[in-house]
């Protein structure tokens, strides 16, 4: 199944707040199979032993639909066990699309994601056994207990900041003005009376250098190249210790019980499910290791906006919103973490000129701004009685009898029910296109006709 590489691992994450259970390589120490298992689309392209992992395996005609791969395919043609097709009732759908908003994980999510997500938390509802689960993401806190800045203020208005050092008795701490003006203590003050506090002077490392140089110089040993192959590969993956670095990376020490689950390698959806407080399992270490929430921040003003549905941010107008993690102080205020690729915004296709705006009900123009008004893009009338249940003529399922559009306007432009997408394409819309001329031939030019005499088309033309 995986062309001879490492064996495939499944690995169990905890829900939050309960013990952590570990997940164990196929090769070794099996773990308990999983009563009911939901599976997503890359289970079966990655061909997972699911048979080995649960006992009933779920999964929707969603997923389904996302296989195209030929061997992908031939595999899920000749599976050794029966897979179960279900699909998710409409408040758990609803349920998921709200708590992957409020993570910021639904932009990250195809319709498909959330069916699947949909239908792990309805088993979990019927087989779980009646197990609480959270309805709405757990607020992280990141503690930040680092000490205060010499510099910083003390006298913050409403605020006592009682003294660190009291001087004992009543002994009086001469000014800078009233010492001695040769006396070195008073020259070494003055030289930080520009400060608001006092910085102990830079130390001195001319004697730490001589010291050094007096030194006796060191024996260098003779180096192991063994050890020193050994001490290169610290840190590294290599072929030797892939499979300890993948059984490593499951939590606990004991595989648990589980009565549903999912298994996936997208990390959003894992994302959803940990909070959520569902079983999650994962393969060849593809997994998370700490739930993270998200929100939008806008790199043009640099506002930032929790709403994780919107294209274009509410300050500046503009489609710069991209999605970063979030953690909480213990002063309430979010500490941003940023990716480190400094092409966070993708320029592509901003080169070319925007198009002529076309007109129409059929129109077809870029989403450039949030108030932009678009046509309704709506289906013929013919299209429309095929879904009419309430025409007379009215035929449920496929009629050999019943009529279809394909000289409509909209049947040629391939109208369907699908929302527009925000942005501009990066092809070149003002690219001229080239018309077929396949069954043209081009023509040859005239020959002229020979008349006696030589001369050539000659006769008949005005002198």
């Amino acid at each position: 199944m995986n062309g001879g590489g490492p064996p495939e691992t499944a690995a169990l994450l905890p829900a939050p707040g309960q013990a952590p259970t570990r997940g164990c390589s196929l090769a070794g120490p099996r773990m308990a199979p999983v009563e009911h298992l939901v599976a997503d689309a890359s289970a079966f392209l990655r061909g997972a032993p699911l048979q080995e992992i649960g006992r009933r395996v779920y999964t929707t005609r969603e997923v389904l639909a996302e296989i195209r791969d030929r061997a992908a395919r031939r595999r899920l043609a000749g599976l050794p066990f029966e897979l179960l097709l279900r699909q998710p009732f409409p408040e758990h759908v609803r349920l998921v699309s709200d708590f992957s908003k409020q993570t910021g994980d639904f932009r990250s999510l195809s319709a498909a994601d959330i069916q699947v997500l949909a239908l792990t938390l309805q088993l979990e509802a019927q087989h779980g056994g009646g197990r609480p689960l959270r309805t709405e993401p757990r607020p992280q806190v990141q503690l930040s207990l680092t000490p205060r800045h010499p510099e910083a203020p003390v006298d913050v208005p409403g605020f006592h900041v009682p003294a660190q050092t009291k001087c004992p008795g009543n002994e009086k701490i001469p000014l800078v003005a009233e010492r001695d003006p040769g006396d070195p203590a008073a020259l070494a003050d003055t030289e930080f009376s520009s400060f608001l506090f006092w910085r102990s002077p830079l130390p001195d490392i001319e004697e730490d250098l001589e010291g050094l140089l007096k030194a006796d110089p060191l024996l260098l040993e003779a180096e192991d190249p063994e050890g020193q192959e050994s001490g290169e590969e610290d840190g590294w993956i290599t072929p030797r210790n892939i499979e300890q670095m993948q059984q490593s990376s499951c939590w606990g020490s004991e595989p648990a019980q589980v009565q549903v689950g999912c298994i996936t390698t997208d990390f959003a959806m894992q994302n959803v499910l940990l909070q959520m407080g569902l079983h999650v399992l994962a393969f060849n270490g593809l997994l998370i290791q700490h739930a993270r929430s998200y929100i939008l921040r806008c790199h043009g003003c640099f506002r930032t906006t929790s709403k994780m549905t919107r294209l274009f941010c509410p300050h500046c107008g503009n489609k710069t919103l991209k999605k970063v993690a979030v953690t909480v102080k213990d002063d309430g205020s979010f500490h941003l973490h940023f990716s480190q690729n400094p092409k966070v915004l993708n320029p592509r296709g901003l080169r070319h000129s925007l198009p002529a705006p076309q007109g129409g009900k059929h129109a077809s123009n870029p989403h450039l701004t949030e108030d932009q008004r678009f046509p309704q893009q709506r289906l013929s009338r013919k299209a429309r009685q095929k879904t009419n249940a309430f025409d007379p003529d009215y035929v449920a399922g496929v009629s050999p009898f019943a009529e279809h559009d394909i000289h409509s306007r909209a049947a040629n432009l391939q109208i369907r029910d699908a929302a527009l997408g925000a942005g501009r394409r990066r092809l070149n819309p003002n690219m001229s296109r080239k018309k077929c001329l396949k069954n043209k031939r081009p023509r040859r030019p005239a020959q002229p006709q020979q008349h006696e005499g030589g001369r050539a088309g000659l006769e008949g033309r005005p002198p």
